[in-house]
């Protein structure tokens, strides 16, 4: 099984840096355009099957990579962001302390949201469901920047500092093979 992991395009608030999570904010005109070179990118990939987060500038970006493609696309709520709760809109910068401190504690929850651990329950449970259901084939899952992290974590040992550095850019394509 071979799956492909690709970030959202870009939006607005990413240029802005702003904690995204669960709000719905639409791909920009750049997101657009990033989520029509990864179509092209991967026009001659086998793809049986796209997962996609249900918020809007994830279903976007597979519906335009999926122009190569015309496979299923399957929303899931379990690859959507991760809930910032009250931190959602805020600042993602060193201005943010309550952020800076909050994304090191993997045990404790944003105010009012999920914590590293909640996100990764239900993350790996998407990944170990879809490896059982659909061992030979290849699948495109179209998520968010902190999914990439913790789909990572899935298949790579990371110390904590990796773990909450690392993230895909937007429409970026990672592979993982089981």
């Amino acid at each position: 099984m071979k799956i492909y992991l690709t970030r959202h395009g870009q939006t607005d608030w990413n240029l802005q840096h702003k904690i995204q999570g669960q709000i719905e904010v639409p791909l920009n005109a750049t997101g657009l355009k990033q989520a029509a070179a990864v179509r092209d990118k991967l026009k001659d990939t086998k793809i049986d099957l796209i997962f996609s987060s249900p918020l809007a500038r994830a279903m976007d970006t597979a519906k335009i990579i999926n122009e190569a493609h015309n496979v299923p696309i399957i929303p899931d709520k379990r690859i959507i962001e991760e809930y910032y709760g009250k931190l959602e809109g805020a600042p993602r910068d060193a201005s943010n302390t309550l952020y800076q401190v909050q994304r090191r504690s993997f045990f404790k929850r944003y105010p009012g949201g999920e914590s590293y651990l909640d996100v990764c329950a239900r993350v790996y449970a998407f990944i170990n469901e879809i490896k059982e259901k659909y061992p030979d084939k290849t699948i495109l899952v179209v998520a968010h920047g902190g999914m990439s992290r913790v789909f990572h974590s899935y298949f790579h040992d990371m110390e904590n500092e990796e773990f909450v550095t690392y993230g895909l850019d937007n429409c970026e394509v990672a592979e993982y093979e089981i």
